[in-house]
């Protein structure tokens, strides 16, 4: 009698009960979006010491890495920081423990290179046992752009966020001071961007006044447009430029300011990474340390129209 055709079957109940058991190993072998979340599942990983699996998510416009330790194996009590590799460039990241593992908060600086890179190493130096993985990036570029969009807004309740608007009463003078921007745009693009304006009124009639031009990712970055800033000290005064940086939301803090000039905060326009707090040096506004969005101010707008 010939029993070897039951085999495939039998292979096959195997196979299904090990993938109900460690659901980590049914991953696809490249990242794959967790269907209407702003999540992936990273594969399998290679050569693991005491992780499991893995999944990149993102909330409130922050990323993190969650990683899930191997059954039995808890995360270690004075938590390593760890460092992640992908080709030539590293990033540290302070681990913080989650349910089933471990939680590293990502810079938006890493996604870039997440995208185009081959492979991501994790490791945390110093633990003991020895704690890390390494990960394909196969695929991951789609996914992190299919998930980008599904990320949750942060939480800005306390701050005035700067409208702009393509309809601006603004936009006729938006355009003469962009018209060197505009200019150099069109050569390098050969198309027209798109133009909003909005302008924020502070104390003593000083006015902000904000230009946003949209229309490459190739030409301004991942968020496709530029984020300019000028200021005059009257309604008749000359514009000046102060601010010049990729497209972001910005948000005013009238909490916090120098020489009456208020903090600005401009977030990611989609997907996540850090904030970046920019703060008059009494000539311009430069960029501060980033994540610098703490408690809520109390301040009261000074106002803000189009």
């Amino acid at each position: 009698m010939k029993i070897y055709r039951s085999a495939p079957c039998y292979a096959a109940i195997v196979i299904s009960v090990a993938a109900m058991a460690y659901p980590g190993q049914a991953h696809a072998n490249s990242w794959t979006p967790v269907t209407g979340e702003s999540a992936i599942e990273l594969p399998a990983p290679s050569r693991p010491s005491g992780i499991f699996s893995a999944a990149l998510r993102c909330s409130e416009q922050r990323w993190s890495l969650d990683l899930t330790l191997e059954p039995g194996r808890e995360a270690p009590a004075a938590m390593p920081n760890a460092v992640l590799t992908v080709g030539e460039q590293t990033f540290n990241a302070v681990g913080q423990a989650a349910t089933g593992g471990i939680s590293l908060p990502l810079a938006r600086l890493a996604i870039g290179p997440l995208k185009g890179g081959i492979q991501l190493k994790v490791d945390f130096p110093g633990a003991d046992p020895a704690l890390g993985a390494a990960f394909s990036l196969r695929g991951s570029k789609a996914a992190i752009e299919a998930a980008e969009p599904l990320c949750s807004k942060r939480d800005m309740t306390g701050y005035d966020q700067i409208v702009l608007s393509p309809y601006s009463s603004y936009l006729l003078e938006a355009s003469e001071l962009r018209k060197d921007e505009i200019k150099v745009f069109k050569q390098a693009t050969a198309s027209v961007p798109k133009l909003a304006a909005g302008v924020t009124v502070l104390g003593g009639d000083r006015q902000l006044l904000f230009v946003e031009t949209c229309g490459s990712t190739w030409y301004y970055g991942a968020s496709g447009c530029n984020l300019a800033g000028f200021a005059r000290s009257s309604p008749e005064g000359q514009w000046t430029l102060i601010y010049d940086a990729e497209g972001a939301d910005l948000y005013q803090d009238n909490g916090t300011s120098t020489d009456g000039w208020p903090n600005l905060i401009a977030l990611p326009k989609k997907g996540g990474g850090d904030e970046i707090v920019w703060a008059w040096n009494g000539n311009e506004y430069a960029a501060a340390q980033p994540d610098l969005v703490g408690s809520v101010p109390a301040a009261q707008s000074a106002g803000s129209g189009q």
